[in-house]
């Protein structure tokens, strides 16, 4: 009797600790995998802000390159691939999406760079006025046509990815990679293509600084 009774005991106890060890591994499992989902989040993250970086600038690479080839050409290119099939060279290689992986990009014509992020005819700041440019014969966005297989044809200014996804990074206000638009604006390039020279002209009084009136000549007594 005494020893049945010993036995009842040991059952108990050993019944109370494998439920406990069992409590203690559910709950090791659950923390485990909360740590490891968290981990994955976090490369996630990082990954993407990584590729949202990459195509900043592989987008400002292509508006580099719009300007080297308008310098060159005197004219925007009517496709994307004449960018990387100029010689000389205008782009260092033919970039693609960081965001979808593909070559094929959104493109912004002339005419339609002032809808979302301005352009030649976009605000500008008050009290300043608007930089002169030499005109260039270059076809209008009303030129553009389409070519073979229903390629959009016309002079390119811009680009932007194809992506609708969110973005965690808001560039210019926004947070969608298709309004990431990276554009060619013509006062930029002007700006750049004039740093270190004149071209010969007077250069103008610097900003901030206000020019004196001349004195007026002094009537000479007989």
């Amino acid at each position: 009797m005494a020893n049945s009774i010993q036995n009842s005991k040991l059952k108990i106890k050993n019944s109370a600790a494998g439920g406990y060890t069992l409590v203690v591994v559910v709950m090791l499992v659950a923390i485990m995998s909360i740590m490891m989902a968290v981990a994955v989040q976090t490369v996630s993250f990082q990954m993407q802000r990584e590729r949202e970086a990459e195509l900043i600038f592989r987008g400002q690479q292509y508006v580099e390159g719009i300007r080297l080839y308008r310098q060159k050409y005197g004219r925007y290119p009517m496709r994307l691939k004449e960018l990387w099939e100029a010689d000389p060279r205008v782009l260092r290689q033919k970039w693609t999406d960081p965001i979808t992986g593909s070559d094929q990009w959104g493109l912004v014509f002339l005419g339609q760079e002032g809808q979302q992020v301005g352009g030649v005819g976009g605000p500008i700041s008050p009290g300043r006025q608007r930089p002169q440019t030499t005109p260039t014969r270059t076809p209008t966005f009303g030129d553009r046509g389409l070519g073979g297989g229903g390629e959009k044809i016309g002079p390119i200014v811009g680009v932007y990815s194809l992506s609708h996804d969110t973005s965690i990074k808001i560039y210019e206000g926004r947070t969608q990679y298709n309004e990431w638009k990276f554009v060619f604006r013509e006062q930029e390039g002007a700006a750049q293509g004039g740093q270190g020279s004149t071209g010969g002209q007077d250069p103008g009084t610097p900003w901030g600084q206000v020019t004196p009136f001349p004195t007026p000549p002094q009537p000479q007594r007989k």
